[in-house]
């Protein structure tokens, strides 16, 4: 029996998918007994494994190295985002946290803490294992991918465009900056081809679009439902990126969650970008001139069914009922108590 503390940074999209509905899984597993605590808040009480996410910070670290001598316990630590330097880069000025995160105090303090404290390390993607080089071992560190639950995720099967050329986009600030007029992920080009198009907008509207519908952001256990429910009478959703490391460092979760609700997903192209994987026909270089982007939107409503049917497939991959079995191989090495 493995007895697993899980303690998520925070109770947003991170600390949802990557820990809260892990932990949900893992406790119906019976060689697993696990207890989910509140964000950022560790105990002790006999278990052998704390997996716990975003550990960056000097401070913490040396009260989690306290904490893990006093207990003997083993500490898995989760990344999901690039929050330390990577080849001389870190957190873009659009991203609205970029003044809230020291980048270059929390590179120092990995580089002195994680090797040690860390037994084993999980990311997201392949490049955000690589931006880790220097930082842990590379021994230590598994790749699990972002995952989305049936529960919550599955829906009927789409067949069909709409054929009413509306674009649904949900973001944050972290994409772009409404106070410097920063369009941030956004190309000049999609400014551009966006001027004149029916767009409904989930979260804060980018200073550049105006919406013919809004929604707010949902609670996370409403989310899945609410984003099926506001793409319905949408023929795309749309998730623009930047070319920069931060942004080869993000996953594919807004795709996974198109591919969910059935509605093609338009994203960015670049060397090793996380949308690389999708179908060639939805994506859109990330040096496309409008021209070029009206074109491949258009490619994209005549190859509509086919890339939408790739998207189901991709899916079919990326349950985490179907893959808890990459979380409960990190507790192999497990002591019997």
């Amino acid at each position: 029996m493995s007895i697993i503390n899980i303690i998520p940074a925070d109770v947003s999209a991170c600390g949802y998918y990557r820990l809260i509905q892990v932990a949900n899984m893992l406790a119906l597993d019976k060689t697993c007994d696990v207890t989910l605590s509140p964000m950022g808040k560790y105990r002790y009480f006999g278990q052998q494994y704390n997996v716990t996410q975003r550990i960056v910070s000097d401070n913490i670290f040396q009260q989690l190295i306290a904490f893990k001598e006093r207990t003997k316990t083993k500490f898995i630590v989760d990344y999901d985002d690039l929050l330390w330097e990577y080849k001389g880069e870190s957190i873009p000025a659009y991203n609205a946290t970029r003044t809230m995160i020291d980048m270059k105090g929390n590179t120092e303090a990995m580089k002195k803490y994680l090797n040690d404290f860390a037994d084993k390390v999980i990311v997201s993607t392949e490049y955000l294992k690589k931006a880790l080089d220097g930082l842990v071992d590379v021994n230590k560190i598994v790749v699990i991918p972002n995952m989305l639950t049936r529960k919550e995720w599955h829906f009927d099967r789409a067949k069909s465009i709409m054929g009413n050329d509306i674009l649904y986009y949900a973001g944050s600030p972290t994409h772009y900056n409404n106070s410097k007029k920063m369009p941030g992920d956004f190309s000049q080009a999609w400014v551009d081809y966006l001027q004149d198009k029916k767009v409904i907008i989930q979260g804060v509207t980018p200073y550049f679009i105006k919406p013919i519908a809004t929604q707010s952001w949902s609670p996370l256990n409403m989310y899945a439902h609410d984003f099926y429910t506001g793409t319905r009478q949408c023929d795309f959703i749309i998730a623009p990126l930047a070319n920069n490391v931060f942004n080869r460092c993000k996953s594919d979760l807004k795709y996974l969650e198109a591919c969910a609700v059935g509605r093609v997903c338009l994203m960015t192209e670049f060397e090793d970008g996380p949308y690389n994987g999708a179908h060639p026909y939805q994506l859109i270089p990330a040096n496309a001139t409008k021209k070029q982007l009206e074109y491949c939107i258009e490619r994209a409503k005549a190859n509509y069914l086919d890339i939408l049917n790739y998207q189901y497939e991709y899916l079919n991959n990326r349950w985490l009922d179907n893959n808890i079995g990459l979380y409960q191989a990190l507790f192999k090495d497990r002591v019997e108590i």
